[in-house]
C-alpha cells in the first residue's frame, strides 16, 4: 500500500544519520511503499528525507528537507517523564504539520543551507564522540594515577581547576572531540585548496584499532606540519592522545566522520561560509560557558572602533581566546582597504594565549580567510603573556623576542612577539589574586607573574592591591608594548573602579594615559558570570612628566548604556554593504559617547 512517509525509529544511542542501521532500511521501505518521503529518528532528533533524491544520490543538503530536535532523552524507560514526553510530542507535531503543508502545496519544500547542515552534522558527531570520551577519560582517571596527574596538569594549563566532578570529565571530553574534528575539517579545506600537495584523507575500512587510526591520521597531519606549518592546529599534546582509544565504537565514529566529509564539495564554499562553520561548531550555550574564549562581537567592534585608526596599525591581543578581536580587526582593516593582502593583514596582528584550545581556534579563525596562499601563518603564540618580558626597552632585540612554536614536524617556526604596537585590545581573564596559585598549580607562579608585570627591568612601574584581579596586571604589562599615542581597549571587571581594589591601577592610568571612555551597561551583562559587573575601558598612552598637562586637561567620558548594544549596533552580516553600515552605526555610537 502506498504511503506518504516512512519513519525508522531506533534507540537513543544510535546515530540518527547512521547509514546502515537507520537511513538505508528507511530508504528501502520508502521505495517499496512508493513513499515520497522517509525520516530517521533516535527520539532525540528526526531527519526528514526526500526518497527520490536519496535514490538518485543527490548531495546530502538536497536529500534532506528538514531536521527536528525532539528531546535530550538517553533512556527510553524515561519516555513518559513530562520533560521528555512533551518535548517529543511537540516536535513530532511540528514535523507532521510541515509534512502535511508541503504535501498539499500550502508551503514550499524546505531547503537546507550547506553550512547549516554541515554544522548540524558535526555537532551531532561531537556529541556522540564526547559521550564515549567522557566515560573513557573518567574511567582511566580513576584507574591510572599517571593519567590522572596528566589530566590535572592539563586542566591547570587551561586555567581551570579540577575537582573530580562529572562536568570536569565532560569538559575534557568535549575539547578532545572539538580538537579532533577541527583538525580533520581544516585538513579537508586545505586539501581542496592544494590538491597537488595534499592527498585526500583515506582510512582503510578494516582498520579497527585506535593506535593505528591515530598513526594513519597523524601521517597526513605531519605532512601539513612539515610542508605548510600550522603548528598551533596540528601539534599534539596530552588531550590529543585521548582521542584515539582502542575502542571500536570511537574508531567507527571517526571513520564515519571522514566518510561524511568526503560527500561535501568544499571548493564551493566561500571563506565567509567556512568561517561561519568554525564559529558555530561550538553551540551558543557552550560559547557562553567558555566566556574566557569568546567575546560578544558587538563589544569587540566597539572597542576596535575606538582603538584601530589605520589599516597598518599593529594590533596585539594578549589573551586572545578564540581570536574574536583579531578576526574582527582583520575584517576592519579589509574594510579600510580592500586591496590589503591576506599576508599583509596577518603581519600586523598578534595573539597570545596560555591554553592550547583557544590558540588552536585563533589560528584557524585567522587562517581560513585565505587558505590558498602559500604564506598563511597567523602570529598566535601559545604561551604565558607575562613571560614576554622585554616590552619596549631599548635593548629589546628581535632574536630575544622570538618564541619557538611546538611542532611534531621537522620544521620549527619561530615568530617574534611585537616590540611595539598601536593597539592592545582584549578580554583578559578575570581571576582573583588569591585564586591564582590554585588554578595554576604553582605557588611560585603568582610571584613571577607579579614581578614580570610590575617591573620594567629593575624599575617598578606600579603598585597594585593584593586584592586586584589578574586583569590589572594585563594593563601594566601591556603598557610596555604600547607606543605613545597608541590605544588600549579592554572589557574587564569594573572592580578596578573600587577605591580599595583599584587605587594603584587608577594611579597608574593617571600617570601613563588619557582615559578616553569608561562604558557600562545598566540593562545587560557582558560576562557570562552573573557575579561580575563589567565595563569597557579605552585608554590612550600619554606617559611622562611633560605630558602631565595634557593628561590633566583630558575629559573622561563615564557612560551608562540604558539600552542593549543591539539597539545601537546592527547584527554582523556577510554582505559588504551591511558590514560597512554596521561600522557606521558603531561610529555614530562612538561620537555620541565622545
Amino acid at each position: 500500500q502506498k504511503a506518504l512517509c516512512v519513519i525508522e525509529f531506533k534507540l537513543p544511542y544510535f546515530d540518527v544519520f547512521n547509514e546502515k542501521e537507520l537511513k538505508e532500511p528507511a530508504r528501502k521501505k520508502a521505495t517499496r511503499r512508493k513513499a515520497k518521503y522517509f525520516a530517521t529518528s533516535n527520539f532525540q532528533k528526526l531527519i526528514w528525507y526526500n526518497t527520490e533524491r536519496v535514490n538518485s544520490f543527490r548531495p546530502e543538503e538536497e536529500q534532506i528537507h528538514d531536521k527536528y530536535l525532539l528531546s535530550q532523552i538517553e533512556n527510553l524507560d524515561l519516555i513518559e517523564e513530562p520533560k521528555y514526553r512533551n518535548s517529543i510530542i511537540s516536535a513530532l507535531e511540528s514535523f507532521l504539520i510541515d509534512l502535511y503543508e508541503v504535501h498539499t502545496g500550502k508551503k514550499p519544500e524546505p531547503k537546507q543551507a550547506i553550512d547549516e547542515l554541515l554544522i548540524f552534522r558535526l555537532q551531532e558527531k561531537i556529541n556522540r564522540l564526547s559521550r564515549y570520551y567522557k566515560n573513557i577519560i573518567e574511567d582511566k582517571t580513576h584507574k591510572d594515577s599517571e593519567f590522572s596527574l596528566k589530566l590535572q596538569k592539563w586542566f591547570i594549563e587551561q586555567n581551570w581547576s579540577f575537582s573530580w566532578q562529572e562536568e570536569d570529565f565532560l569538559k575534557a571530553a568535549r575539547q578532545t572531540a572539538y580538537l579532533l574534528i577541527n583538525k580533520i575539517l581544516f585538513y579537508n579545506l586545505l586539501q581542496v585548496k592544494r590538491p597537488s600537495q595534499l592527498d585526500p584523507l583515506n582510512i582503510p575500512d578494516d582498520l579497527s584499532k585506535g593506535g593505528m587510526l591515530q598513526r594513519q591520521l597523524q601521517s597526513y597531519f605531519d605532512y601539513v606540519l612539515k610542508e605548510i606549518d600550522y603548528e598551533t592546529i596540528y601539534s599534539a599534546d596530552f588531550i590529543d592522545q585521548t582521542a584515539f582509544p582502542d575502542n571500536r565504537e570511537v574508531v567507527e565514529e571517526i571513520k564515519e566522520l571522514i566518510r561524511v566529509l568526503k560527500h561535501y564539495d568544499f571548493s564551493r564554499l566561500g571563506y565567509d561560509i567556512i568561517g561561519r562553520i568554525f564559529e558555530r561548531l561550538i553551540p551558543a550555550q557552550e560559547r557562553h560557558n567558555l566566556g574566557q574564549y569568546f567575546t560578544n562581537p558587538d563589544i569587540v567592534d566597539l572597542i576596535l572602533r575606538f582603538c584601530l585608526k589605520h589599516e597598518e596599525d599593529k594590533v596585539f591581543d594578549p589573551a586572545c581566546g578564540a581570536g574574536t578581536f583579531l578576526v574582527r580587526a582583520y575584517q576592519h582593516k579589509k574594510l579600510m582597504n580592500q586591496r590589503l593582502s591576506h599576508q599583509q593583514n596577518l603581519n600586523t596582528l598578534w595573539g597570545c594565549d596560555i591554553a592550547k584550545f583557544p590558540a588552536h581556534l585563533s589560528t584557524i579563525n585567522l587562517a581560513i580567510n585565505d587558505l590558498g596562499v602559500d604564506e598563511n601563518y597567523p602570529q598566535i603564540i601559545r604561551g604565558d603573556f607575562f613571560s614576554l618580558r622585554l616590552g619596549g626597552r631599548k635593548e629589546f632585540k628581535k632574536e630575544a623576542r622570538k618564541r619557538e612554536l611546538v611542532s611534531l614536524g621537522e620544521k620549527k617556526i619561530s615568530i617574534p612577539y611585537p616590540k611595539i604596537v598601536d593597539c592592545v585590545v582584549g578580554n583578559p581573564p578575570y581571576t582573583r589574586q588569591e585564586e591564582i596559585p590554585s588554578i595554576s598549580g604553582d605557588e611560585g607562579y603568582k610571584k613571577r607573574l607579579i614581578s614580570n608585570a610590575l617591573y620594567d627591568g629593575d624599575k617598578k612601574i606600579a603598585n597594585i592591591s593584593k586584592r586586584a584581579g589578574i586583569h590589572a596586571y594585563f594593563f601594566i604589562h601591556g603598557t610596555k608594548f604600547l607606543q605613545k599615542g597608541g590605544r588600549f581597549g579592554f572589557i574587564v571587571s569594573n572592580s578596578w573602579l573600587d577605591v580599595d581594589y583599584g587605587k594603584g591601577l587608577q594611579e597608574f592610568f593617571l600617570r601613563n594615559y588619557k582615559i578616553i571612555a569608561i562604558v557600562e551597561s545598566k540593562v545587560e551583562r557582558w560576562f557570562s558570570d552573573a557575579d561580575i559587573n563589567t565595563c569597557i575601558i579605552v585608554l590612550e598612552k600619554c606617559a611622562g612628566d611633560r605630558n602631565k598637562k595634557e593628561r590633566d586637561e583630558n575629559i573622561v567620558r563615564f557612560v551608562y548604556l540604558f539600552k542593549p548594544l543591539r539597539y545601537f549596533i546592527p547584527p554582523a552580516q556577510d554582505m559588504w554593504e551591511k558590514q560597512v553600515n554596521r561600522l557606521k552605526e558603531i561610529d555614530k555610537l562612538k561620537r555620541t559617547i565622545l
